[in-house]
């Protein structure tokens, strides 16, 4: 046996945190559903999570709309801890905890140990209280007072000088950047290129003339941006809090989505991110 873990996280916002005893879970709009979502988000029966020798896999039910793991359909894939599970709009991150002694068989038989056996133990059990010892007296370190900049202030350029090539790279630039905002909610560095791309196409489509335009993807760049540096900064002072109370488990997904989120950043901050990163491998 043991427990399914479910963090589900909706379009407008509103989390759920469901845990269920079992090794089987269902996903879908029925009453019967052990996550049950709006109708016009799931199928009936949408998507089957089964434990398998620890492992958890799911099991896309209907083929429309289809269900996804990191922005990808599937029919039956694992699932890992820190996978994307994506029923129509809404999140889900599933976590499996098994139950250590579940079909364990412990028998006693009496056998005479060497002295050097019992001193090998005597020293796995030292080693043992030692590491767990010093893992206890590692806490985290709260983070730096200081963190980068999401965004530069550097200047933008169009690196075309014709103005019909510059409307076609302004075009292009624009259209790699909507891509790259789509799959924000999967990979957030995405959103953070995204800016960059729409920044090139503003200058660009002003190089061509195209004044529309150029309003059009500067304004697309600032929503994303100010949307970006809210996220980041609000991401920041939740690790801080769940950090102090010891909620583990969510402070591992916002590591991943800050260290996402500053890829190409140097300084304290980003290695205190490295070296918290490492030591909640040990705690979740």
């Amino acid at each position: 046996m043991g427990i399914i873990q479910f963090d589900v996280r909706y379009p407008n916002g509103q989390r759920d945190a469901i845990v269920m005893e079992g090794e089987r879970a269902l996903i879908g709009s029925a009453s019967h559903c052990d996550v049950r979502l709006p109708m016009d988000e799931a199928a009936y029966e949408h998507v089957l999570i089964e434990a398998i020798a620890g492992t958890l896999r799911a099991e896309s039910r209907v083929d429309n709309p289809p269900a996804t793991i990191g922005g990808m359909p599937f029919t039956n894939a694992p699932l890992s801890v820190d996978s994307v599970l994506g029923v129509g709009r809404v999140r889900l991150f599933v976590n499996f905890v098994p139950d250590l002694v579940d079909g364990a068989h412990v028998t006693s038989k009496k056998k005479e140990s060497s002295p050097v056996v019992q001193i090998g133990l005597v020293a796995m059990f030292a080693m043992g209280a030692y590491l767990l010892l010093s893992d206890s007296e590692t806490p985290i370190a709260p983070p730096p007072t200081e963190a980068p900049e999401l965004f530069t202030a550097t200047a933008v350029t169009c690196p075309q000088t014709d103005p019909q090539q510059a409307a076609a790279f302004a075009q292009e630039r624009m259209d790699l950047g909507d891509t790259k905002r789509e799959r924000m909610p999967f990979a957030v560095g995405e959103g953070v290129q995204a800016v960059a791309l729409y920044q090139m196409a503003t200058e660009c489509f002003k190089k061509a003339g195209d004044a529309l335009r150029a309003a059009d993807s500067e304004d697309a760049a600032s929503t994303l941006k100010s949307s970006l540096v809210n996220d980041f900064r609000a991401r920041r002072i939740r690790l801080a809090h769940l950090l102090k109370v010891q909620d583990y488990s969510l402070a591992q997904r916002d590591v991943l989505v800050l260290r996402a989120m500053t890829a190409d950043k140097k300084g304290t901050y980003v290695e205190w991110l490295a070296t918290v990163a490492e030591q909640l491998k040990g705690k979740t």
